[in-house]
């Protein structure tokens, strides 16, 4: 029979009596007479004004107004991030700094008269006539706005006041209270208000990632001298922004989803050359999360080295969410592509392949390392190395086709779309980079051949960097891909936005969208040995729309200037 053993409990020393009795004096000494009868009081008007004008500010109307062609929703509110915020859906916002006072100022866009849009934007009369009256208009917008706000506000902590008070006295009080934070408050806008500070605006979302350049002719700050041509400059763009959505092309059920193309999609992002561009990342992650991206595919040169130093870099790979599928570039090394893997990414090399998001893909990396070189189409041996390569990715592609005859390969990833007639007339999309210029052919064979731009922008190669330093910096672009989820249209293509953002001075934002016909997508066709498949054929663009801001087209000498490849490419290990 065991004993147990009880420790003893932990028992805390007793305060002494002559403490116990000090606690007892200080709990039972009155609050002191002017505390009781002046400061807990106001506490309590503070209180109930605060909580009283915040629910009706929260609950104040909008002011309502036409600017140009927007029908434009004005509110002013409290708020601890003062300054001005113009909301331009899908694409992001625009914010301006202009007064440290805790007041907000937010514009929303209700409606658009597009019609009226698309005839303002051919007009230079009627650009003329908006610059004229778009700041007394929206001036006289926000005066009603905050009009509104103040009543509310009043009506908010007066009746707040009745209710708790029940008395005249605390009541007024209440209302004293309030007008003289309302007094302060307009003062500090009015005194810290800074017109010049619409030179300087602040871009979120997709325009964030614009580069804003001014260049030396100043010509962006020449439009923006004064609060007049500001406004409209805003207005316009926005005008040109919903005139041409208007006219995208759709498929299908347009009701459901963002993308206008319906519900039943597979929406994948295609990237390629970042070349260690942060920001052709950060473009990436407001893709997937703005457009409900399910996949990312990246055709390669993540990296511009291919050295250890540079895994850092590939630290946004798991953080954006979504199955990440990568083939190497070949300025990326065999030591990236272990990093890259490492990050979760699927790596595709040797013809495997993978299945996402119910789509099949088959991959092959570059199989040349040329980290010094710009992207170039291969000709002769360097031709003759990749359609070595392309021939272990046919191979592939042909073990799963006959392994899964119901489900075919979806699609073919490269990097160099060089020497590619192993491919063509076996799958019917192949996605590449390399060239940074974006490229879309339909080759006889019936295989569509997708070429990314660049998505770093070119980064830090020495095209890119030279370019920057010019005040010329290539665009960042990359492909929304819509595929068909179920029947008939499951794996096919069915649709695709170019997302371009760059441009010189105000940020800029390009989307295309091409919606594919029955007679974009003819039959596969495998070339006879010997035959040419008579070559790829740039495809016609009638079902084409540009989404723009502002409308503005890339200079000349924004046009990729492909370099020639220093020395003799040589297979990795």
């Amino acid at each position: 029979m065991s004993t147990r053993i009880r420790r003893p409990a932990l028992r805390l020393p007793r305060p002494s009596p002559a403490r116990r009795a000090a606690w007892a004096r200080l709990g039972a000494r009155p609050v002191p007479r002017f505390a009781r009868r002046h400061l807990l009081p106001w506490l309590a008007v503070l209180l109930v004004t605060a909580a009283g004008a915040a629910a009706g500010f929260a609950l104040a109307p909008g002011s309502s107004t036409y600017v140009g062609p927007l029908q434009t929703e004005v509110r002013v509110r409290p708020s601890l991030s003062p300054g001005v915020e113009v909301d331009l859906p899908p694409v992001g916002k625009v914010t301006f700094d202009t007064h440290h006072a805790p007041v907000a100022v937010t514009a929303n866009i209700v409606s658009v008269d597009v019609d009226a849009a698309a005839r303002l934007v051919r007009s230079p009369q009627q650009l003329l006539a908006l610059e004229l009256t778009a700041a007394d208009t929206v001036r006289a917008a926000t005066v009603r706005a905050a009009t509104y706000s103040l009543l509310c506000g009043f009506g908010g902590a007066l009746l707040a006041a009745v209710v708790v008070f029940r008395g005249r006295r605390r009541t007024l009080q209440t209302g004293a209270t309030l007008l003289v934070v309302v007094v302060a408050t307009g003062a500090g806008t009015w005194a810290t208000f800074d017109p010049s500070a619409l030179r300087q605006p602040r871009f979120t979302g997709l325009l964030s990632r614009a580069p804003y350049v001014v260049s030396s002719t100043q010509n962006a700050l020449d439009r923006l001298e004064s609060y007049r041509s500001g406004l409209s400059d805003i207005v316009r763009s926005v005008s040109t922004l919903y005139a041409a959505a208007a006219n995208l092309p759709v498929l299908g059920d347009a009701q459901t989803g963002t993308t206008g193309l319906g519900a039943d999609v597979t929406t994948v992002l295609h990237i390629s050359d970042l070349h260690l561009n942060p920001l052709g990342y950060d473009v990436t992650e407001d893709l997937v999360e703005q457009f409900g991206v399910q996949a990312v595919i990246d055709t390669g040169d993540t990296t511009t080295w291919g050295t250890e130093a540079e895994s850092s870099f590939l630290n946004r790979i798991g953080g954006l969410g979504v199955p990440y599928v990568w083939v190497r570039g070949n300025h990326d090394s065999t030591q990236t592509q272990e990093q890259v893997a490492a990050q979760g990414a699927i790596v595709l090399d040797q013809g495997s392949t993978t299945e996402v998001a119910g789509l099949v893909l088959a991959g092959q990396g570059d199989p040349v390392f040329t980290p010094d070189g710009e992207g170039r189409q291969a000709t002769g041996s360097a031709e003759q190395i990749q359609e070595q390569a392309n021939e272990v990715l046919a191979g592939g592609i042909e073990r799963w086709d006959e392994a899964h005859p119901d489900d075919p390969v979806d699609a073919a990833l490269v990097h160099d779309p060089s020497g590619l007639q192993p491919l063509l007339g076996r799958v019917p999309l192949v996605l590449a980079g390399h060239l940074h210029k974006r490229s879309v052919t339909l080759d006889a064979s019936g295989t569509r051949i997708m070429v990314e731009g660049t998505t770093g922008g070119a980064g830090i190669t020495s095209a890119g960097l030279r370019r920057l330093a010019d005040g010329a910096p290539l665009p960042l672009s990359a492909t929304l891909l819509y595929f068909g989820k179920s029947g008939e249209d499951a794996g096919r293509l069915l649709a695709y936005d170019e997302v371009t953002v760059g441009g010189l001075g105000l940020a800029e934002v390009n989307l295309q969208r091409t919606v594919l016909t029955a007679q974009d997508r003819p039959p596969l066709t495998v070339p006879s040995p010997g035959a040419t498949s008579g070559g790829p054929t740039p495809l016609p663009t009638p079902s084409t729309s540009p989404l723009t801001i502002p409308p503005s087209t890339p200079e000349p000498d924004q046009e990729q200037e492909q370099e020639q490849d220093q020395g003799a490419p040589t297979p990795t290990g």
